[in-house]
């Protein structure tokens, strides 16, 4: 799997924060992103920004100093980078046996990133390191806020996915005897004691109070300060997932410790707030889609104390939950293939507390479920699957859409399926099978059913049957503009062995590149996703991209018709913009504010020969074009002083026709009045 080391990346599978683009802003200012492959040391990194200095002053070049501390040994390798937008400024790694490397910032001014990045000593398993950005005059002169520390660790085993530490600080304000409580809460199976038996200490900073703490409930004496509880516990061998409570009390009732931990592949809880002491139901429902599961099961818990379990084959159960908060633990697991359940627990008076749904992957294909985030009103609606095929075609998938526990509709391939739903939140189902060395993207999108149809749910989702870096990131456009998408490989410290970039929105795909490059999209106010695929170079821990949403800068278009014309003669100016918010014409006539859009046009009067400019502006930059209008001078006559040219012959022809036509029009006129008086007389 690909660790990711940016706010902007996250892990596999996992949900990005929603986060709105400034209106006036590019929707993703350039920025470049860092990506290591599972297991490989974290980079140290760091943002800072350096100031302008004052007009008329020049900016100082700066030097950044990688100093190895040789301690506890000498590392066996590191590089710096420093990056500024999507661009790498500079780089620099250590030399064989040195202990110094040096990278110039010429003019430095703007926010930069620098990033730490290396292998430890073998045998000590871990070196440090300090960086000093300095003016280049004075290079020890470290800027405190762009100058950093840190430390190479060595890159970490697998670890046993059974097994799970737990932490804890217990802050103690009033000495006396504390009462130490750690049960199994036996979910979804008892924990192992074979290999590892749950066990704790108690360390007061470096000093061990207690190990391992006596069997529960455990009675110790606390004078004030500050405690750290260790523990460890093994999960069972089968499941891989297991449920440890603990609760520390103490004089006059007082509460250092109450929670639940969980242990191996255990997932967290969902969290929700009784509002009351009450009775509640709790209900675990297995859709058998796309198959079976071989156990489903849910437990409440109130801190470290188990409320109250439910299993898919035993029904509903009632429970008796305190008021305040609640954790809902859930466990499926495949039996013959992938499946998918739901956990809802609800009020006496039928009201809902939590409702959730989980996918439980098998036999090749990956399972998926999610619940609507609104409820849903009555109706028809239509639903969409789609395979993006980025980066490569799914194998098969099939889709269902649910709803109080029961399936409504489903469909074994892509496409579209028509379902009815009452009042209330859905759950969509998804089953999708990769490729057996690729990975792939799927989206399930609900609209209204009819001639305009509304978008009401969409869930974008990789499936991933290779480990690699698969994230996604939401935008929110509260404005329609058109904006450009650049994927950027920086080659650091090699060449991405795969990278690629699709944008989406409402089941479309807007966009994709591979490896590297810009798409364009026309957006109108909504919810847009962009997915990039990034796996490092082979023998590489480390990847660096740039990505950059920008608005799309301004195109202009500006012709004139003639472009030759007698002095004093007419041109028609015509012209077309995009991506502008305003426009200023120059020369002539034109000179001063234009309007924007398409087949814009003005007749200008040209008294000589003009250049005509548009310049166009908008939240992407500026744009311009010229066009050029010649003058022509009158024709004169030669010879006499009697001449006359032929321009004034062809007025002088002008005017005798038009003489004609008046006297025949008068000759017609007369004739009817004459034929008039004779029929009358």
């Amino acid at each position: 799997m690909i660790q990711c080391l940016t706010r902007w990346l996250i892990p596999i599978a996992s949900v990005c924060p929603m986060w709105a683009a400034a209106q006036s802003a590019d929707p993703l200012p350039p920025q470049t992103q860092l990506v290591a492959v599972s297991g490989a040391p974290a980079a140290t990194e760091e943002t800072f920004t350096i100031a302008a200095v004052a007009s008329g002053s020049t900016q100082p070049d700066l030097v950044v100093t990688f100093t190895d501390l040789v301690t506890p040994a000498a590392l066996s390798a590191a590089s710096v980078v420093v990056t500024q937008g999507t661009s790498i400024v500079g780089t620099t790694a250590l030399a064989a046996a040195a202990t110094t490397a040096t990278l110039a910032l010429p003019a430095a001014v703007g926010q930069y990133s620098l990033r730490v990045i290396g292998t430890p000593n073998a045998a000590a398993g871990v070196g440090t390191f300090t960086v000093c950005v300095a003016p280049k005059s004075t290079p020890t002169a470290c800027i405190q806020d762009a100058s950093i520390s840190g430390n190479i660790t060595v890159q970490s085993a697998a670890a046993d996915p059974t097994l799970t530490t737990v932490s804890a600080t217990l802050t103690v304000t009033t000495p006396g005897s504390y009462v130490f409580t750690y049960l199994d809460e036996k979910f979804p199976a008892p924990l192992s004691s074979a290999t590892v038996a749950p066990g704790f200490a108690l360390f007061q900073g470096a000093k061990l109070i207690a190990v391992p703490l006596p069997a529960s409930p455990a009675t110790l004496s606390l004078s004030a300060g500050t405690y750290t509880l260790l523990g460890i516990a093994q999960a069972d061998p089968t499941l891989k997932a297991g449920l440890f409570g603990i609760s520390v009390s103490g004089p006059g009732g007082v509460s250092l410790l109450n929670a639940a931990y969980p242990i191996g592949r255990l997932a967290p809880p969902s969290q929700l707030n009784n509002p009351s002491a009450q009775s509640l139901k709790l209900t675990v429902t297995d859709f058998a889609f796309p198959t079976a599961l071989g156990s489903a099961s849910a437990l409440v818990t109130s801190g470290a104390t188990s409320v109250g379990t439910a299993t898919a084959t035993g029904g509903a159960s009632s429970l008796s939950a305190p008021a305040g908060p609640l954790q809902v633990w859930s466990f499926g697991a495949a039996a013959t293939g992938a499946g998918t359940y739901e956990v809802d627990l609800t009020s006496a008076s039928a009201a809902s507390l939590l409702q959730s749904a989980f996918g439980v992957s098998g036999a090749g294909s990956f399972a998926y479920a999610f619940v609507s985030p609104m409820p849903l009103a009555a109706g028809v609606y239509d639903a969409t699957a789609n395979d993006f095929q980025f980066p490569a075609a799914l194998t098969a998938v099939q889709f269902a859409v649910a709803q109080g526990g029961a399936v409504l509709k489903q469909s074994i391939t892509l496409g579209a399926l028509q379902f009815t739903a009452a009042a209330g939140r859905i759950v969509l189902l998804i089953d999708a099978t990769p490729s057996a060395n690729g990975n792939g993207l799927v989206d399930v999108n609900v609209q209204t059913s009819g001639s305009s149809p509304q978008l009401v749910f969409d869930q974008l989702q990789p499936v991933v049957n290779v480990p690699g870096g698969f994230t996604t990131q939401t935008i929110t456009l509260g404005i329609s503009g058109n904006f450009d998408v650049t994927l950027n490989d920086l080659k650091f410290p090699a060449q991405f062995q795969n990278l690629a970039l699709v944008g989406t929105s409402a089941g479309t795909v807007l966009g994709k590149v591979y490896g590297e490059g810009t798409f364009p999209i026309t957006a109108t106010p909504g919810n847009y996703q962009f997915t990039v695929l990034a796996i490092p170079a082979v023998n590489e821990q480390y990847g660096l991209y740039g990505v950059h949403i920008a608005n799309s800068a301004p195109t202009v278009t500006l012709t004139a018709s003639p472009t030759s014309v007698p002095a004093g003669g007419l041109t028609t100016l015509s012209w077309t913009t995009t991506n502008a918010t305003t426009c200023t014409g120059s020369g002539g006539a034109f000179a001063g504010p234009q309007a924007t859009g398409s087949n814009m046009s003005l007749s200008v009067a040209v008294a000589a020969t003009t250049t005509y400019t548009l310049t166009c502006t908008g939240p992407g930059g500026s744009g311009m074009q010229s066009a050029a209008v010649t003058t022509t001078a009158v024709a004169s006559g030669h010879g006499g002083g009697g001449g006359i040219g032929l321009d004034v012959v062809g007025i002088l022809g002008a005017l005798m026709l038009v003489r004609v036509r008046i006297r025949q029009r008068r000759y017609v006129q007369g004739s009817s009045l004459l034929d008039s008086a004779r029929t009358f007389g």
